[in-house]
């Protein structure tokens, strides 16, 4: 019954969020049990509220989260959420340099079919060292084709007290885009399907509309490879995913590209709450 109403989706709801340090809200630091069972909870009402509010009728959803400490605390939250049919997609295991693993992890949750999954990590060309990687799962999106997803969590500008820095973040940030485009040109199933469908989501940590990010190319590559920005046309004020604070105006950090797809007919904010210094954001694509 599941999989035949998958056949036969008409959408796709897709949901993008930096959890901040998930689940002990704090920078390489775990949490009592108590705590983190805590901000377990409010994670997954929080994604559940926004799922009853706008899922409609055999929608595939495809999630994505950034900032997780490793898979398990992903597995748990996803078990949390009791979504029909979503479960754990992709989930990655990024390193530091000491060879420990990451407390920022990226990771897709779908109630789709999963036909491959995996993570990567960024390349370093140009002597440009970009964190991290990102996470990827190959969806069966029925009738319709496949869904190529891609999660990821770019460098940001925290700390950055030079124009040094910043343009270095910036480099590293715009050679990510680079590699997506590259990999979706060449993206196909283990079979040899095509795949015509792609969506890229997660913390970009640039806003285009700002004029701080304004010689950045990061949005710019995907533009120009055929991605559309799922907030096209949004008025600013009506999609801020970082509310600001006394050194940083609002901005807009989390989006969702997509191509493929026929158009956008839903983008939207969910109220900032305690549990992560950024908002969850909703699109639905058709």
């Amino acid at each position: 019954m599941f999989y035949s109403a998958i056949l036969s989706l008409c959408a796709v709801l897709c949901g993008t969020w930096n959890l901040k340090w998930y689940p002990s809200g704090r920078a390489e630091h775990r949490a009592s049990e108590r705590v983190e069972a805590a901000n377990r909870a409010d994670a997954a009402e929080n994604v559940k509220n926004g799922l009853v509010a706008r899922v409609g009728k055999g929608d595939g959803v495809v999630l994505f989260f950034q900032e997780m400490r490793d898979g398990d605390v992903f597995s748990n939250l996803v078990a949390t959420i009791e979504w029909d049919g979503l479960r754990m997609a992709s989930v990655s295991s990024f390193r530091e340099r000491d060879n420990r693993l990451g407390w920022q992890q990226c990771g897709i949750a779908s109630n789709l079919p999963v036909v491959d999954s995996g993570f990567s990590y960024w390349k370093r060309p140009r002597k440009v060292f970009p964190p991290r990687g990102y996470a990827y799962a190959l969806l069966d999106g029925g009738e319709d084709g496949l869904i190529a997803c891609y999660c990821i969590h770019l460098k940001s500008d925290y700390g950055a007290t030079t124009d040094e820095i910043r343009r270095a973040n910036r480099e590293k940030r715009e050679v990510c885009m680079e590699q997506l485009v590259a990999a979706a040109k060449k993206i196909k199933s283990p079979d040899g399907r095509p795949v015509k469908r792609i969506l890229i989501g997660g913390d970009f940590n640039a806003d285009p509309s700002a004029p701080r990010y304004g010689d950045e190319r990061t949005a710019a590559i995907l533009l120009e490879a055929g991605f559309k920005d799922g907030w096209a046309g949004v008025p600013g004020a009506e999609r801020v995913t970082l509310p600001g604070s006394r050194r940083n105006p609002d901005r807009t950090l989390d989006f969702v590209y997509y191509r493929g797809f026929d158009a956008c007919t839903l983008h939207v904010v969910d109220p900032e709450i305690p549990l992560s210094d950024h908002c969850m954001a909703w699109f639905r694509f058709e």
